[in-house]
């Protein structure tokens, strides 16, 4: 069986910030990710081909951009960095895999709290309400992800293809709306990332790689060594039928 999948990566490092008081009727649908539960899947409707990727929830008069989960486009997730399992980390990455067969571009913006109390308050015209559903803390190393979707264009070609359209023609609206309107299956993943470079994920294929270059190196010279014999008398003999030709 072959897989093949797309990556969006963001790697980001977070220092701590004055915590804020965020509404509690923007937070409620969001889902958190933090060192116990770090891995989740979702699906999620692109946005129709041709739309800005930051504009795919835009409001139709473009005066903000909602926050609310009800928009089937984007995705709003709480990064919690402040965890003590990832006290010791600066630095994490954001990662986004879905099948390569699947026509999505994905894009993934962060927010601090602040920005976020901001861009509310901009679009809500009034002051938030505080919520407690987040423990106060001084300062937090918490950050907001938003994930975007478009539709970026056909399909892969796959067995279904025999039924769909003649490409001299364009499909008829419903193909559109059914490519526009099927919701997309992706893998979100936060994790730290040790020494900046290296996510947790690829620890133990490292850890296996490990011993196995070790090994390698220590025989390269021992079969080298055995070798050797063998390579001299090929020279030898290269040597004596040239002379010979002569």
């Amino acid at each position: 069986m072959k897989v093949a999948a797309n990556t969006e990566i963001i790697t980001f490092s977070s220092s701590r910030e004055p915590t804020v008081d965020l509404p509690l009727d923007v937070l409620g649908n969001w889902s958190t990710l933090h060192p116990t539960d770090n891995e989740w899947r979702w699906l999620i409707e692109p946005a129709a081909f041709h739309t800005p990727l930051p504009r795919a929830c835009s409001h139709p008069d473009d005066a903000h951009t909602p926050f609310s989960s009800t928009c089937p486009h984007a995705l709003w997730l709480l990064l919690d960095l402040d965890d003590d399992k990832w006290a010791s980390y600066a630095t994490f990455t954001l990662r986004l895999s879905w099948a390569a067969s699947t026509p999505v571009d994905f894009e993934i913006a962060l927010y601090s709290p602040q920005e976020v109390l901001a861009r509310h308050s901009d679009s809500e015209g009034a002051p938030p309400h505080a919520h407690a559903s987040v423990p106060p803390r001084s300062t937090t190393r918490s950050r907001f992800a938003r994930i975007y979707a478009v539709h970026a264009g056909v399909a892969t070609p796959t067995l279904e293809l025999e039924q769909a359209p003649s490409p001299r023609s364009p499909p008829p609206p419903s193909h559109v709306a059914h490519a526009v309107h099927a919701t997309i299956p992706f893998i979100v993943i936060l994790e730290p990332v040790y020494a900046g470079v290296l996510p947790a994920t690829l620890l133990p294929t490292i850890g296996l790689l490990i011993p196995i270059v070790l090994v390698a190196v220590a025989l390269v010279p021992w079969i080298t060594a055995s070798l050797e014999p063998c390579v001299q008398q090929a020279r030898e003999e290269l040597k004596a039928e040239t002379f010979k030709r002569r």
